[in-house]
C-alpha cells in the first residue's frame, strides 16, 4: 500500500452468497486482513519505519489483548490463583516454623505449674458476668 509494509492475517469467514427457504448459503471465504502497518504511529498516515520482530509482535499481542473480551476474567483468575498460592506459602511457612520452634517453647514453659491454678476461675467468671448482667 504506497509503499509501506503492512502486517496482515489470514482469515477464514462465512459470507452469505444466498437465500434458500428461507436459510442463508454460507461460503468460507479466505482472506487476508489487514492488522497494521509498519510505521512510526501505526496508521496509514505515519511515516515508514522499520520495527524489528519483538515489537511487531508486541503490537500484535497488544492488540489481540485488547480483542479479547475474557482477558480482564483471565486476568482476575490468574490473580486469584497467585494469591492462593501465597496465602498457602505463608501458611506452611508459618506451621513449620512453629513446628521448629515447639521444643524451645517447651522448654520455656516447663517451669509453669498449671495444678496450683484456682479451678473455681469460671465460678468466679460466672459470677461476674451475673453482676455486669444485672
Amino acid at each position: 500500500m504506497d509503499g509501506v509494509l503492512c502486517v496482515f492475517r489470514k482469515s477464514k469467514r462465512f459470507e452469505p452468497v444466498c437465500e434458500w427457504n428461507g436459510q442463508p448459503l454460507l461460503v468460507l471465504h479466505e482472506g487476508k486482513d489487514l492488522v497494521f502497518p509498519l510505521t512510526d504511529n501505526w496508521t496509514m498516515r505515519g511515516k515508514p519505519r522499520a520495527w524489528g520482530i519483538d515489537q511487531v509482535l508486541n503490537r500484535v499481542r497488544e492488540i489481540d489483548a485488547l480483542a479479547n473480551e475474557r482477558f480482564f476474567e483471565e486476568m482476575d483468575a490468574a490473580n486469584e490463583r497467585v494469591d492462593r498460592s501465597k496465602k498457602r506459602e505463608m501458611k506452611n511457612e508459618i506451621e513449620a516454623f512453629w513446628k521448629d520452634e515447639r521444643r524451645r517453647f517447651a522448654k520455656a514453659t516447663d517451669d509453669i505449674l498449671t495444678h496450683s491454678l484456682s479451678k473455681d476461675e469460671t465460678k468466679r467468671r460466672l459470677r461476674d458476668k451475673r453482676i455486669k448482667e444485672n
